[in-house]
């Protein structure tokens, strides 16, 4: 999962951020919940940054608020396999659009 971030954030301003969007999911932050910051990517002229987490109902449960109206201030994208094809979403303000997975450029 990518989470937009402006080119000029830092990684410890991205991880305060997600770490917000986090406990507003969850109240207080299990202690098991672990992520990290992975590598920059854009689309369509905006900077995302990787969300990393084991724990895939984290995502899910990102993915979910992010689906809803109000749900998050930033877009994300997600990739993943139907019928052995790529496929990549965006959601942003609560709607999620099919993209192109060519379209997203990772450094």
């Amino acid at each position: 999962m990518f989470i937009e971030s402006p080119t000029t954030e830092s990684e410890e301003q991205f991880r305060a951020y997600v770490t917000e969007v986090l406990t507003g999911i969850y109240g207080d932050l299990p202690e098991w919940l672990e992520f990290s910051v992975g590598r920059r990517a854009e689309f369509q002229g905006v900077s995302f940054r990787e969300f990393i987490c084991a724990a895939g109902s984290v995502c899910a449960r990102i993915h979910l608020r992010a689906s809803q109206r109000g749900g998050i201030a930033r877009a994300i994208l997600e990739r993943g396999n139907f019928r052995d094809q790529p496929r990549c979403w965006q959601i942003r303000s609560g709607i999620e659009t099919e993209i192109d997975c060519e379209e997203i450029r990772t450094a």
